[in-house]
């Protein structure tokens, strides 16, 4: 599969073929062990079986759409019918170019890399059993022209499970750089991933875009952000919005203190095995409609929902 439609997002899409995917990439690693206690969530809610064709929306560098296809694939990690695949849909070509070469590397032929935006033009209708997403779907421009068009992408009844984060009071790897900063300069204004924050409204985007058995489940868990301090500031003061933050204060010396606070937060959560902050995030679950055929027999109308 190659490239689907052009990007409806192009902020987003100048943001992860630039910078932010190549910071993302640098530590992917650390972003797999960050996310180690939630993503099994994730996965279990999915409930992947063998023979089903999975669409991992955000995939990133491919790890969950690796993970997916090992399910998907089954034992035999064999699909002689065409059954049992992941496709993994993300902006960024160089973080799919890594997924390619990781899948490559596994051996895993089940996965399959799409670079393209389901707000620009949908996949093939009903072409999958379940739709996955690992803190990917919060970078949408248009949320409803997603959400909608995924809802086309698979069969009816088929299952959508997703994580994001919830508000950054409740998760410091987000919180402690950002009350340092915001101390000393405005932060940016609410992005279209804030409504992620609510568990209403995501309730309410998902049933406006035909998605229906909405649930959205609280996943509170310890995130690990290195292995000590020099390691985890490292990290921070290349994040691309740190950088943005730190070049807004216009001040060397202000910028050296705000990072010194951080580094004294960070500190005081080291533990021997490296330094772990909470984690929470919504874990939503939800179906794609059921579809109606209305056959009429003279003046009788039978409705028969197929599933």
């Amino acid at each position: 599969m190659g490239e689907v439609g052009s990007s409806a997002n192009a902020a987003q899409a100048q943001r992860w073929n630039g910078a932010s995917g190549q910071h993302w990439i640098e530590h992917r690693e650390r972003h797999l062990a960050e996310h180690q206690n939630l993503t099994p969530h994730l996965f279990r809610r999915a409930a992947i079986a063998p023979g089903e064709r999975v669409l991992d929306v955000g995939c990133g560098c491919g790890d969950t759409t690796i993970m997916a296809a090992r399910s998907a694939a089954g034992p035999s990690r064999e699909e002689p019918d065409g059954s049992g695949i992941a496709v993994g849909l993300d902006l960024s070509a160089p973080m799919l170019a890594v997924a390619r070469r990781l899948a490559g590397q596994a051996g895993t032929a089940s996965a399959r890399f799409v670079r393209g935006d389901p707000q620009a033009r949908p996949l093939r209708r009903a072409a999958f059993d379940v739709v996955i997403s690992n803190f990917g779907v919060m970078f949408f421009g248009d949320p409803r022209a997603a959400f909608a068009s995924l809802g086309a992408t698979v069969r009816p009844y088929g299952r959508l499970v997703f994580l994001c984060w919830q508000d950054e009071t409740r998760n410091e790897l987000f919180n402690i750089p950002l009350q340092a900063f915001g101390a000393h300069t405005p932060l940016p204004g609410p992005s279209a991933s804030a409504l992620f924050f609510d568990p209403g409204r995501i309730a309410e985007l998902l049933s406006g875009t035909g998605w229906e058995d909405i649930q959205v489940a609280s996943v509170n868990e310890p995130a690990w952000l290195g292995s000590d301090v020099d390691d985890v500031m490292s990290y921070v003061r290349g994040m691309p919005a740190i950088r943005a933050l730190a070049a807004s204060l216009n001040n060397p010396s202000l910028t050296a203190r705000v990072l010194a606070t951080i580094e004294e937060q960070y500190r005081a959560r080291q533990r021997p095995d490296g330094i772990w902050v909470p984690a929470a995030a919504w874990l939503v679950t939800a179906r794609g409609a059921q579809v109606e055929l209305r056959l009429r027999f003279g003046n009788y109308e039978c409705v028969r929902r197929c599933v």
